[in-house]
């Protein structure tokens, strides 16, 4: 079966075998959970391993810190740009409860014309930021300033197609494309950079990856992108612009608060530390970012049963339960094996990490695990919340997102200080949010509730 202008349906099986018991359970939300984390936990681990191939293609004092600390800087800008991707997944969602397929167009076609318009703007900024922050972040060349702004203004546009796929919760093709961008970065990126292009092609991959797999997204939705596109008087995309603003503020600080460290070792130590330090980022942070299948199914769903006025604390507890057990198994993996997990990694640079102790003799990596895995708990509440249209949240995180700064700016004496200061900043902040999500309420019906619900 297809749906009109767009992929194969995958939520419909046919007879009574294998494929058709599958396609049931991808319907479940135990069963959607699966497959993103899944498909997540595979494009994580190839972005993983394009980084570690990096430590060894970049081998020269600096390199490396230089495309972290840069790649650091395209994270906090481009996850903060999938605000974009949520809002779309949101009123996609809502919208196909109701069966408003002419409003999706509608909203597909305006968010086109204003990211490409935004896009241009973002490359005429990096043009005139280059030099002054080329100096500031002690890089060897303007043009890295240059590339990244590119990469963002790109890559904003690319969150369109993929909100699309998760508002209409086709999780196998939005696991597959996410797949695929990882799988092209690393082919292209190691091509870019054994011919010469060194960190330009490093931080270059990525955009080039997402353009391929965005057009081919496009081309099945390409009905939705040509064509007269009806106005309709019961909605205007400039409320979905203005939802926009919180919800672009509410992923930034959560993206802020967990990159910002990696750009402020480099500036308050220079690139050899640096170039440590980022070694440890590496396992510590592939802890943020295992879990995200949970938070993709998550938040399309509760926006849709909000629009249909159910509860939703059940699926919020049953989204933590499963987070918290991932990052948990992975942060004890790391405590077990150190050693091992520093030199994954990090390579023979390994061992310049490996002995770094934190309170009460932690060690360094398994720490920055434990940070990254209570800040990968506070996004996902934070995706909760947005899909509830909660903001009082967004002002909590922004007061934590400054007391980061200063905390670092103000104890930064050794690395394991660093962490300290994300420690209790993280844990502060995830007790709020659970806090905040316990008053959650759903909102009012918006339609009659006829339509299946999905099974748990």
């Amino acid at each position: 079966m297809q749906t009109e202008g767009g992929l194969p349906d995958e939520k419909v099986g046919s007879g009574n075998g294998l494929m058709s018991r599958v396609a049931i359970w991808r319907g479940t939300v135990v069963g959607a959970f699966g497959v993103m984390m899944v498909a997540v936990t595979v494009a994580s681990a190839l972005n993983y391993v394009f980084s570690i191939i990096m430590t060894r293609m970049l081998p020269h004092a600096g390199e490396f810190a230089s495309f972290n600390s840069l790649n650091s800087i395209f994270l906090i800008v481009v996850m903060g740009a999938i605000s974009v991707q949520t809002v779309i997944t949101k009123y996609v969602a809502q919208f196909e409860v109701t069966g408003e397929r002419g409003k999706v167009k509608l909203l597909l076609r305006r968010f086109s014309w204003w990211l490409l318009l935004l896009a241009g703007a973002i490359m005429l900024i990096s043009l005139a930021a280059a030099w002054p922050l080329a100096h500031l972040l002690k890089l060897s060349s303007p043009a890295l300033i240059l590339i990244v702004g590119t990469s963002v203004g790109i890559t904003l546009y690319l969150t369109l197609p993929n909100g699309l796929l998760q508002g209409e919760q086709r999780f196998l093709a939005l696991g597959g494309a996410a797949i695929s961008v990882a799988t092209l970065r690393i082919v292209i990126g190691m091509a870019l950079v054994a011919i010469g292009f060194g960190v330009y092609g490093a931080l270059g991959a990525a955009t080039i990856a997402g353009i391929i797999v965005a057009a081919v997204i496009i081309y099945f939705y390409r009905d939705m992108f040509r064509g007269p596109v009806e106005q309709d008087e019961t909605f205007h995309p400039v409320t979905a612009l203005k939802a926009l603003i919180p919800v672009a503020l509410a992923i930034f600080l959560v993206i802020f608060m967990t990159q910002i460290d990696v750009v402020l070792v480099k500036a308050l130590f220079g690139a050899v530390v640096a170039d440590r330090y980022s070694y440890a980022a590496l396992a510590g942070k592939a802890v943020f970012f295992f879990p995200d299948g949970v938070g993709l199914v998550m938040f399309p769903k509760v926006s849709a049963m909000r629009a249909r006025g159910e509860p939703t604390r059940r699926l919020m507890w049953l989204s933590v339960a499963a987070a918290s057990a991932l990052v948990g198994a992975v942060v004890v993996f790391y405590a077990l094996f150190p050693h091992f997990t520093a030199e994954f990694f990090a390579g023979k640079n390994g061992k310049y990490i490996v002995g770094l102790k934190g309170p009460a003799g932690i060690n360094f990596v398994v720490l920055f695990g434990f940070v990254m895995a209570i800040f990968t708990l506070v996004k996902l509440l934070a995706f909760y919340h947005l899909a509830l249209d909660r903001k009082a949240f967004i002002a909590v995180y922004a007061v934590g997102a400054a007391v980061e700064v200063a905390g670092i700016i103000l104890f930064h004496r050794t690395l394991p200080q660093v962490l300290s200061v994300m420690f209790v900043v993280g844990a502060v902040l995830l007790l709020i949010s659970l806090a905040f999500a316990l008053k959650e309420k759903p909102g009012e019906a918006s339609y009659s509730p006829a339509i299946d619900v999905p099974s748990i």
